[in-house]
Parts: C-alpha cells; structure tokens; sequence
C-alpha cells in the first residue's frame, strides 16, 4: 500500500484533531475513505479526503446546481488517478480508446468499432467556405452539422452517449488534423499519419491523450457539467469545452503564453536567454506557475518530459528545450508545467498554431466522462441569495 497515499487512524485523528474513534463515523457517513491493512484489524485513510476533511469539510452536493463529488479521478499530491488507477501507469500500457471506455464505462470495442460515423452534406464546401477561420473555430462551426447527420448521437440512454462519444473523438481527430473523413484506426495513429510522424511520435500523441485526459472540476469541466444537465450530446459537450476554454478570463488563458515561450526556446540560438530576459524584468517563467493540486510536482509532465526524451534524444529543438527548463527550475525551484510538453510535441507534430490539437482530443475524453456522471443525478434549482436593490413600499 502506497504510505504516499494513505494515513495511520493516528495521524488522520491528528491532523483533524479528533479521537481515533471518531474516524469510524467520518467513515459510515462518506466523508472518509479507508482500506484494511492487509494482516491487522486497522485501516488507513485516504490522505487527499483527510485533508479536505480538514480544510473545510466535504461539500454537499445536496442542493447544488453541479455535483461536488466525482468517481471518474482522484487528484492528489502524488498524483492523478483514473478511477483509482495511476494514470502514469495507464499511459504506460493501454491505448485511447480503452482509456476512454475505462473512463466511460464502456466496452471500448464496442463503441470504436468499424462502423464510423457519416459525413454532413456538403461537409466539404462549408469546410472550404470557414478556411479562413482559426482551426478550432472551424471545428467548433462544424460540430453541430455532424451532429444532425448522426441522428444516434440524440441517443442519450448510457450506451447511446457513450457511442456518441466515440463517433464525436474521431471527427475531433479528422478534423483538427485535416483528414476528409474519420477513421477507425486508432486515435494516435491517425494524428501520426497525418502529421508524417514516426511510431515513437505516435507512441507520445497516445501516451499525452492519455495523460491530458481529465483533471477533475477544471472550469472547463464544470461548464460541460452544467450543459449536462440539459441534456446536450457529446457533440454540444465538446462545443462548450471549446468555448469556455477559449474564454478571455479562463486560468487555461495563459497557454498562449506558454506556447510563445516554447516556441522561443525551440527557435532560438540561446535559448536560456528566453528564461533570463522574463526573470531579469520581474516577469514569472511561463509554464512553471505554483500547483494547486500537485504540491510536489505533476508527475503527468515527468512522464511525458522523459517519453520525449528518449524519443528526441539528439533533437536540436528538444535540446535547446531541456537547456531552458534545466535553468528555468533553478531559478523558480519549481518543475515544468504539464502544458510545456504537451507544447512542445504539438510543435514537432508541424502543426503551427495548432500545437494543443492532442491535449484538446485527449481533453474531449474527460469532457464526456463529467457529462455522463452530470446526467445520472437530478439536481436541485439553486435559489440565489439576492443582493440587489429592494422593491419600494407602495
């Protein structure tokens, strides 16, 4: 059992200031988790809930327009977990698709089956009359036609959603990387035959989907939730994913910071000089902002940091990389941002401006996951406490 993860009854009643006893009662009520100890009577209690116990309590989500809980990933210090299953070790081993249907709860066989979702009428003409348009743009005006050339995706029993969702990955994937029609292969392949890239790219694009999957209530998260509740498909789903995370006021806003100081680091002859000009003025090092939920790091960019390390050993652009972080975290003491690689693999794939098309598909995955959990409760209509200007006595 992982001693990262898990507290004695001990230190568990200390840190909430209680008698041991009273754990038992945190436990029957849901606020606590806790396994056995494989050979003893005593159990040991999930650090990351023993925590939040401690902060401020366990939210209800009694009357709340948006559920506070979840079952799809657990987000601790030490890491990220599907459904109680470490995502470094999942990206290790399984494909996309499975990751999806794990997240789903789906046979992933069953819904990434041969049959492939059909194209819009006059699909190509309206994709050549908003070719002007920014990529995600053109996807997010498209959506909604596909969407009504598929009449199951209005299916939103369980089985129906989930293959709807399916059906919506792969015209993700064909459309952010320009192929006429989606494909049955599978996700990583695609994006590497389109891209002319190498099985150990395509090894990473599957590795980054898998690991970018979810991330618990992002703000993006919380919008797709609260679409959910009306009942719209997995194709309106990835709709309002993209909206919100194109917001103005969205934390995930300062990605296109990120992505310029990558690409200044790659370009550039002294690439240290990108980190030492930011830190001369004052100015925080892109990508190397304060964790909330990984104290100790996110080990999501450990892993993929050191998946392209072996596969662009001797890469000029990835040294130039490694030369800027190496500096960058003595000078913050902090580690690289999960969204640096993701960057940075986004710019060897050639697709200029379009570097996060991987992490928005591996985004997609988390995005109807939350939506399939949203659907399954009935939600109480939040009254608002008013705060305006009182009606005048007649």
């Amino acid at each position: 059992m992982d001693d990262d993860l898990y507290l004695t009854a001990a230190e568990a009643a200390a840190i909430l200031g209680v008698e041991p006893a009273t754990l038992y009662a945190y436990v029957s009520r849901k606020k606590l988790r806790s396994l056995a100890t494989p050979g003893s009577q005593k159990r040991r209690y999930l650090r990351s809930d023993v925590l939040a116990l401690a902060a401020k309590g366990k939210p209800s989500s009694d009357h709340t327009l948006l559920a506070g809980e979840t079952a799809i990933t657990l987000l601790t210090e030490e890491g990220t977990y599907y459904r109680g299953q470490s995502v470094i070790a999942l990206a290790e081993t399984e494909s996309v698709e499975s990751i999806a249907g794990l997240l789903w709860q789906a046979d992933p066989e069953e819904i990434f089956s041969a049959r492939l979702p059909k194209p819009a009428p006059d699909q190509d003409a309206i994709l050549a009359s908003l070719a002007a348009m920014p990529r995600s743009d053109r996807v997010m005006a498209l959506l909604p036609v596909l969407e009504r050339a598929n009449p199951m995706a209005f299916d939103l029993s369980p089985s129906g959603f989930t293959q709807a969702g399916a059906d919506m990955l792969r015209w993700l994937t064909a459309l952010y990387f320009d192929q006429p029609r989606p494909s049955a292969d599978p996700i990583h392949q695609v994006v590497a035959r389109a891209t002319g890239s190498t099985d150990a790219v395509a090894d990473l694009v599957r590795r980054a989907m898998i690991l970018v999957a979810d991330q618990q209530f992002g703000d993006t998260t919380r919008a797709v939730r609260a679409a959910a509740i009306t009942g719209v498909t997995p194709y309106g789903i990835a709709i309002v994913g993209l909206v919100v995370g194109g917001g103005q006021l969205i934390r995930f806003n300062r990605i296109d910071t990120v992505r310029r100081f990558v690409l200044e680091v790659v370009t550039s002859a002294h690439p240290e000089e990108a980190v030492i000009s930011r830190v001369r003025t004052g100015e925080k090092v892109p990508g190397f902002e304060p964790l909330t939920h990984h104290r100790k790091g996110d080990v999501r960019a450990d892993a993929l940091m050191r998946a392209c390390e072996r596969v662009f050993n001797g890469d000029p652009d990835f040294e130039r990389l490694r030369r800027a972080l190496t500096l960058a975290s003595e000078l913050t003491r902090r580690t690289p941002g999960f969204v640096i690689p993701l960057i940075f693999l986004g710019h060897r794939l050639g697709v200029p401006g379009n570097e996060l098309a991987v992490a928005t598909i591996g985004r997609a995955i988390g995005w109807i996951a939350h939506a399939q959990e949203e659907m399954q409760r009935s939600p109480a209509r939040p009254k608002a406490a008013y705060v305006g200007a009182l009606p005048r006595p007649e």
